[in-house]
């Protein structure tokens, strides 16, 4: 009996269904018949597709924004001004920057990839814990026109 239809439906199972595979591809005499290898997979697929099991709470806009803060400063504050920094930005430009960033509309090497993983609840959070943030003294973003307060 050839194993391969069973390996494949394991396959979408991450590390499980390998190690599952290939302790069934070692015994194949053990293996049991391919329907029915495959009616817990298919049963689960539509129990799942009906009602999800559980769903995630929603990620803090502060957790979000530790996936910026290699490039950006932590909380969005730079020493420097190598990167844009983030602290203090208005919520509407960042959002539209980053929805353009996504969508392809404003050319870049790596934001069009990491904003493809963000969805607009996601981004709306982190521009909202960016802007209650402090700008970093003398930098570009404490005296940004568009920063709420600021004049020049």
């Amino acid at each position: 009996m050839s194993t391969r239809p069973l390996l494949l439906a394991l396959a979408g199972l991450g590390t499980a269904g390998w190690l599952a595979a290939a302790a069934l591809a070692q015994s194949p005499a053990a293996a049991p018949a391919p329907a029915a290898a495959f009616a817990p997979v298919a049963a689960s697929a539509t129990r799942s597709a009906a009602k999800p099991p559980f769903l995630l709470p929603p990620v803090s806009g502060e957790a979000l924004a530790h996936t910026c803060a290699g490039c950006h400063g932590t909380q969005g504050r730079l020493g420097d001004e190598a990167f844009v920094p983030l602290a203090g930005m208005p919520a509407a430009p960042f959002v539209q920057t980053m929805q353009d960033f996504r969508s392809g509309r404003r050319p870049s090497t790596l934001m069009g990839h990491i904003t493809k993983g963000l969805n607009d609840a996601e981004l709306q959070a982190m521009a909202a814990y960016f802007e209650r943030q402090t700008p970093a003294p003398k930098s570009s973003a404490a005296l940004n026109p568009l920063r709420p307060g600021v004049t020049r």
